[in-house]
């Protein structure tokens, strides 16, 4: 537990926040004995712990303070040095104690049926309404008991230093008292069946709507930093270190654009013009954005927090809800799997024996992964990031085991597939044999670099500059997703059933029956040996 920097009593264990303090020997009889009080806060961020934390510092200074048999105002006057309280904040104090009286009160006082138990609950409200006046009237030397009670349990609540006796304590005294014989009026009301009549106007309902109003603005004028909202958000989704990369990226494109960090004053025009800019600034390779990449990335980004944001109270409303991106959408001139000759050619070069400047893991690399993504379907860091030991024999069948343990998987499922027989008549298996760990990356060459770009993201990028030397150079095909594109247009030649290619390539399915059960490992290899072989002559 690690105290937090300029807060007494205040300290951090994980992301949670505690009040902690030492019980002084002649008070502990009062704490059950024990030498040390701590409590979590239930909140995480400081901006939420303070008041939590004056209320907690109030409680254990007054239990303090009735163990050594002094007044309780010592202990009120140590909640939180300087804090002072305006006219308006104790009048809303009081307004909203007022409301929680009654309410508790009509949910559990004012329901005796005996008529002496009715007649008596009567006589009390009388009684503690004349002794409230008699304490805040004309030249009254001390308010009420109960009033003085109140008094200082909001003090504590609201961490104001207030010194008794003062005109602002007195002020706060007869605010409360007034509001102690309003709600002892309504209370006798309703146990005599009249109507409420309201006897101070600062307890009219307009006055409670204006409370209402306040909190909204002092809400909307408090900070809230997209940063810390991203943080926040990032934690609870648990993305992947990839995914947070972009994520962090654009928030701080974003708050750049804007000039501040506050999510609190986020427009939508805000949005809008910033939108506007992203389709108009040119990348680093000097072309524009692309509209799919605004709308589903950056825009996709800053929506996303806000809506979150906003559904857990941390802003009022989401600023990017409903903004769009217009344009046409970009037009397919071709197919985005690799042709007959396209896919030949990668295949012939992985055939050709590798430059001698390569690492033993980048040649291997090369030699094997778009075979693996030619016969898999699946996305070229899932097969970058394999390890040896997911490499299996399951009961005579040769798999591959995609895991999420092993890096990145997109939906974050595991999933097995079988090895194509053109795989193991080149000897791939053989070829692993007695290995243990990454296959195609060296972790001992690790550099320290972000998570959000591993070894294996890298040796896919080290792939796709292969390609494109090879001469598979259209920019209208990508250099290794065009494998996965390819692999679903061959499962149709060959009849191979939709839900099995899906599963094969970690697809969603299609309808929530689909995604019951598990797919057997037979059904895939059956579905894989449909495949027709790629003949690529050697070198």
């Amino acid at each position: 537990m690690k105290a937090v920097k300029g807060y007494r009593y205040l300290y951090r264990r994980g992301d949670q926040l505690y009040f902690r303090r030492r019980v002084p020997l002649n008070a502990r009889a009062a704490f059950d004995g024990k030498e040390e009080v701590q409590k979590s806060l239930g909140a995480s961020n400081i901006a939420e712990a303070r008041h939590l934390l004056a209320i907690e510092v109030a409680t254990f200074d007054k239990m303090i303070a009735d163990a050594a048999g002094k007044p309780v105002a010592d202990a009120v006057r140590q909640i939180v040095p300087g804090k002072q309280a305006s006219a308006i904040e104790m009048e809303e104090a009081v307004r909203k104690w007022l409301s929680e009286r009654v309410e508790r009160a009509t949910n559990s006082e004012l329901a005796p049926t005996n008529p002496g138990d009715v007649q008596q609950l009567w006589d009390g409200l009388q009684a503690q309404v004349e002794n409230v006046k008699q304490g805040i009237g004309l030249g009254a030397g001390q308010a009420a008991i109960t009033t003085t009670w109140l008094a200082e349990d909001i003090c504590a609540a609201e961490g104001w230093e207030i010194e008794q006796g003062s005109s602002q304590w007195r002020q706060l005294v007869r605010l409360l008292g007034r509001g102690q014989i309003e709600a002892n009026s309504w209370l006798a009301a309703d146990l005599n069946g009249d109507a409420r009549t309201l006897q101070d106007t600062r307890f009219a309902p307009e006055q409670y709507r204006l409370d209402e109003q306040r909190q909204v603005d002092r809400s909307a004028s408090v900070p809230v930093s997209m940063v810390a909202l991203l943080e926040r958000y990032l934690k609870e989704r648990e993305v992947a270190p990839a995914t947070e990369k972009v994520w962090r990226r654009h928030i701080a494109h974003f708050v750049a654009f804007l000039g501040h960090d506050d999510a609190a004053r986020v427009r939508l025009a805000d949005v809008v013009a910033w939108k506007e800019k992203l389709l108009d600034e040119p990348t680093d390779g000097g072309k524009r954005k692309s509209i799919r990449t605004v709308r589903d990335s950056y825009l996709a980004v800053i929506r996303s927090v806000f809506s979150w944001a906003a559904g857990n109270g941390k802003i009022a409303h989401n600023p990017a809800a409903g903004v769009t991106v217009g344009g046409k959408r970009k037009p397919s001139i071709r197919d985005r799997g690799f042709t007959d000759n396209e896919a030949g050619l990668i295949l012939s070069a992985t055939l050709t024996p590798p430059p001698n400047r390569l690492t033993p893991e980048r040649k291997l690399a090369r030699r094997w992964v778009p075979w693996i993504c030619a016969y898999t379907g699946a996305r070229v860091n899932e097969i970058t990031q394999l390890r040896a030991e997911d490499v299996k024999n399951e009961r005579g069948i040769w798999t591959i085991y995609i895991t999420p343990e092993a890096g990145g998987v997109k939906d974050g499922t595991a999933r097995t597939v079988a090895l194509h027989p053109h795989l193991l008549e080149q000897g791939f298996h053989r070829t692993i044999a007695g290995k243990s760990g990454p296959l195609f990356y060296d972790p001992a060459l690790h550099r320290g670099g972000s998570e959000g770009n591993p070894q294996y993201k890298k040796v896919g990028e080290f792939l796709a500059r292969w390609v494109r030397d090879v001469g598979v150079d259209d920019p209208n095909v990508p250099p290794n997703h065009g494998w996965r594109h390819r692999f679903k247009t061959e499962a149709r030649r060959v009849g191979m059933d939709a839900e099995t290619r899906d599963a094969i390539q970690g697809h969603t399915p299609r309808t929530e029956g689909e995604g019951y059960g598990n797919m057997p490992i037979e059904t895939i290899w059956a579905a894989i040996r449909k495949l027709k072989r790629y003949k690529i002559a050697g070198p």
